[in-house]
């Protein structure tokens, strides 16, 4: 392990704790060891944040809670609230609200046959079908208004605290907006959902011709499917107000990893930069401490038994760092902060998230005492 320039971001864990487990609880470590992720990448985007799934940890963000239109990410809303409440096989109406949305659309005609919830999914989804979308809230709520209902009461259960829907398509509205944190937790939570997950991963869907028998087709917009090694969605959107956004997610070596920007003009770009980022500059690995043989005592009050492993990120091109530990399996509720009131118009520098590391193994003087009292007992019996 190169150890020299090398900053050590650390998860916790034993061997009978699966890849993807939260640590809980921190520690601080001295400030003159030097160890702190790289900066960031410099991307486009007004406000972003950058996911560790797998470890459940924010790698890198930048004004992550500010407020802002959102374009088509909207959809990811939209989709996850029709799955959880409709069959796929429903069909449903078309109706003239629903044909004229306007913008994007798959090309949908008034009281042509019903299509399926499913097959108007898709075109949302793979297409970024304004007109989709309105049929899908007209046939789940009877209305859009009814249906942006729905949608702020799912992002009330999920804690949303920056969005606000009105809209299943996202066009732009001074009251339609969302940010970037808000975002990433929305898009985790829908792709729990088997369905979604499959859905994003498509590239195209043959859909219900048209009345004069012409083919509908519905093609990906998201290019990362075809371009970026690894991607797995999930939503991408324009409008004039928002700029390019795009919510990207991609999985290599077990770990999977989601980019949200905002504001963007290069959005595929953006992304593609805080990925890389976050595969090449942080690299779990295990090592097992040479204690590992016999119940040992750790500092910081921590006693972890035979067999323990120590999960690590490891960065490059450190300057300072902060970490924390998981003791021994009991969560210790980190201290949260007030979320500030950003001004959109200001522009903050990126931030680094801290991470978690263990605290040091017994060093010789430990050895050395724990020598000298097996002595002393061992004279004392004597």
């Amino acid at each position: 392990m190169r150890r020299t320039g090398a900053a050590i971001l650390v998860v916790l864990a034993t061997l009978v704790m699966p890849l993807g487990v939260i640590p809980a609880g921190h520690a601080t470590l001295p400030p003159d060891d030097g160890l702190v992720a790289p900066d960031p990448p410099s991307v486009t985007a007004g406000s972003w944040i950058l996911y560790d799934d797998t470890f459940g940890q924010v790698l890198a963000e930048r004004d992550a809670d500010v407020r802002r239109s959102v374009a088509s990410t909207t959809k990811i809303m939209t989709a996850l609230v029709i799955l959880e409440q409709e069959r796929t096989d429903e069909p449903v109406e078309i109706t003239r609200t629903a044909a004229l949305a306007g913008e994007s659309e798959i090309g949908l005609v008034a009281d042509e046959p019903p299509w399926t919830v499913g097959e108007l999914l898709a075109a949302l989804i793979l297409h970024s079908a304004n007109d989709a979308a309105v049929a899908l809230a007209e046939h789940a709520a009877g209305s859009v208004g009814r249906f942006a209902d729905l949608m702020n009461a799912k992002a009330s259960g999920l804690g949303l605290v920056n969005s606000n829907f009105v809209n299943p398509h996202g066009l732009d509205h001074r009251d339609h907006y969302s940010s970037a944190r808000d975002l990433l937790t929305l898009s985790v939570a829908a792709m729990d959902n088997p369905l979604f997950a499959r859905l994003v991963q498509t590239r195209s869907a043959n859909l219900p011709a048209t009345p004069d028998a012409e083919p509908r087709v519905a093609l990906n917009r998201n290019e990362l499917l075809a371009n970026y090694p690894g991607a797995i969605g999930i939503k991408t959107g324009y409008t004039d107000r928002a700029a390019l956004t795009l919510v990207a997610a991609a999985e290599r070596d077990r770990r999977r990893l989601y980019a949200v920007v905002l504001g963007s003009t290069d959005h595929f770009g953006d992304a593609i930069a805080l990925l890389d980022y976050g595969f090449e500059e942080f690299s779990p690995m295990t090592l097992v401490p040479a204690t590992s043989d016999a119940r040992r005592p750790l500092v910081a009050g921590l006693d972890r038994g035979p067999e323990a492993d120590f999960e690590l990120f490891i960065a490059e091109e450190p300057e300072e760092a902060r970490v924390a530990v998981d003791p021994g399996g009991e969560p210790v509720p980190e201290a949260e902060e007030p979320l500030p009131e950003p001004e959109p118009e200001e522009e903050t520098a990126p931030v680094v998230r801290e991470f978690e590391r263990i605290p040091e193994l017994p060093g010789m003087g430990d050895a050395l005492a724990w020598i000298g009292r097996y002595w002393d007992w061992i004279l004392g019996e004597t």
